[in-house]
């Protein structure tokens, strides 16, 4: 097999095979090829006799520490034959060679395949996450700043519990001080002005990281239905985690949807 990098023509033969992985369920990733090309380190590969890509792989950094592997998909008449070991292995030498420190990729719960092969390659089980939505909660404005020197990241309980990891974009890396800034760049922190609470709020409502107690957290998100692409909201939550005691008082709903979150030390 080689690997290239992907193009914009290589997407209807990918999707027409990926939309049936999944027991006749359409691949989300038809919808984020487009987005994902220009974001680079996108790649397809080929093999002979083959007319068309057979496998997929998106590589990205996190950080100057972090990489992180997605969006790997493998035609399903070559599955079983050591394609995923070899796009996990390109993965590895991909994030070694620009001096990573993790390598992390996120897979469904119920994907054993991919958790077998976490454990032959030494991938830590670092946690599981579970998608709750909210849409019911009345919408308020609440008085917020977007400044990061008002947060203190060592006194933000449910981000201490997972030793400073939080879900972002479906990756899961550090939140530090130069990560929260970036996130107040975007427009995406929201502290209240009192000091009890803070938010990361993605732009389609996606809420990454959320801190406070159970009214705090209720003023957050009542301010974030008030946000544009925002009357939907979704979190991850941490099994076992403080937040997953709050959520059912903030009903949440759970989407059923589980995932098991791994990482690799390249140190």
């Amino acid at each position: 097999m080689t690997l290239r990098p992907a193009t914009l023509a290589d997407r209807e033969p990918i999707v027409a095979w990926c939309n049936t992985l999944w027991n006749g369920q359409p691949d989300y990733i038809g919808d984020v090829w487009e987005y994902w090309l220009p974001q680079g380190h996108l790649y397809v590969g080929e093999m002979a006799g083959w007319q068309v890509p057979v496998v997929v792989l998106r590589l990205r950094v996190l950080s100057p520490t972090q990489a992180w592997f997605g969006g790997l998909r493998i035609h399903p008449e070559l599955q079983g034959q050591g394609l995923g070991r070899e796009l996990i292995d390109y993965s590895i030498a991909w994030a070694k060679s620009w001096s990573a420190a993790t390598l992390g990729y996120m897979t469904e719960q119920s994907n054993q395949r991919m958790h077998s092969m976490a454990e032959k390659l030494n991938f830590a089980n670092v946690g599981f996450i579970e998608w709750y939505e909210l849409n019911d909660l009345p919408a308020a404005q609440a008085e917020v700043l977007p400044d990061p020197r008002l947060v203190d990241l060592s006194q933000a309980a449910n981000l201490q519990e997972q030793a400073g990891r939080y879900v972002y974009q479906w990756t899961v890396r550090n939140l530090d001080q130069a990560e929260l800034e970036r996130c107040a760049e975007r427009q995406e922190l929201y502290v209240l002005a009192d000091g009890s609470g803070w938010m990361i709020c993605e732009h389609d409502g996606f809420i990454a990281q959320i801190e406070g107690d159970l009214a705090a957290q209720t003023r957050l998100l009542a301010h974030a239905r008030t946000l544009p692409e925002c009357e939907n909201l979704l979190t991850p939550v941490w099994r076992g985690s403080r937040q997953a005691q709050l959520i059912t008082q903030l009903n949440w709903r759970n989407t059923n949807e589980a995932y098991s979150l791994f990482e690799l030390s390249l140190t």
